[in-house]
């Protein structure tokens, strides 16, 4: 159940033509909480704590979580190898936290944290770690790689306090996309701002005939750990080979179109499936 509940997609790179081992092992998942990976500054009241859950099959420790979200702001914009791999790790153990929370499980609008991504996941967490991503990435097809991306600026704020910080970043997005239309980018371009667009419809919901909700001001603690999810789902599904999109698309026919990117129906705008 241990290994069920840190079960995720990864993002940082293996070995060529093989897949990462299925677990992620201990030592990884608790140097992934201290600062850098070191290995002397792991909580060990945090360590044993985890360990005793992962045996029994009692409810993670909640801090674990609360030390994940803040080693996920601080680090994000690093890439070395072993900080993806730190990432990863953080990034499962907040799914294995939520899942096994029981007061989390009780709330109505909780839907249970999926390995991959959840093209039916509305959840409010969830839905904006998925639009930072699709914000990165369209910063970088309209920019290529720069010093500081909206990840390293904004990640931290975005998760914590969405309303002051969504609000520009999506029209910065809008700008980006005009920038990055026309030419061999023009379908990954039309691609993102769909997808943009479903995203948003979700964080403007209207209730009762109200206005939009819109951005929310605050998100708490399992929110924010929904969005360290979100983003991290997103950002593997964005890079997906076209392959792995196939096989997701076939698993996921009940998908919402701005998540079918490879699926042939006919439309107004001419899109490349291979480009991706």
């Amino acid at each position: 159940r241990h290994f069920a509940d840190l079960n995720l997609v990864r993002n940082a790179p293996w070995k060529k033509d093989s897949d990462p081992p299925p677990a992620i092992s201990l030592r990884t998942l608790l140097e992934a909480l201290a600062p850098l990976g070191k290995a002397d500054d792991i909580p060990a009241a945090l360590a044993s704590q985890f360990i005793h859950a992962a045996i029994m099959g009692g409810p993670y420790p909640f801090a674990i979580l609360t030390r994940a979200i803040e080693r996920q702001r601080a680090e994000i914009g690093k890439s070395d190898w072993a900080d993806l791999q730190r990432r990863d790790a953080r990034a499962a153990m907040a799914k294995a936290v939520l899942n096994r929370l029981p007061q989390f499980k009780e709330k109505p609008n909780f839907k249970e944290v999926t390995p991959e991504m959840d093209p039916m996941n509305s959840n409010p967490g969830y839905t904006l770690g998925c639009l930072m991503a699709v914000l990165e990435r369209l910063q970088q097809e309209a920019l290529g790689d720069v010093n500081a991306s909206v990840i390293d600026k904004f990640f931290s704020g975005a998760s914590a306090a969405p309303k002051a910080t969504f609000d520009r970043l999506v029209k910065n997005a809008r700008h980006h996309a005009r920038k990055a239309r026309g030419g061999e980018k023009e379908a990954i371009v039309f691609r993102l701002e769909r997808l943009l667009d479903a995203l948003m419809l979700r964080v403007n919901v209207r209730t009762e005939g109200a206005t939009p909700i819109g951005f929310p001001l605050t998100l708490p603690i399992e929110q924010q750990g929904l969005f360290v999810i979100g983003y991290h789902h997103m950002r593997h599904w964005l890079w997906m080979s076209r392959e792995e999109r196939d096989k997701w698309e076939a698993a996921n026919t009940d998908a919402p179109r701005a998540f079918q990117w490879n699926t042939k129906k006919t439309e107004t705008t001419t899109i490349d499936a291979s480009s991706n």
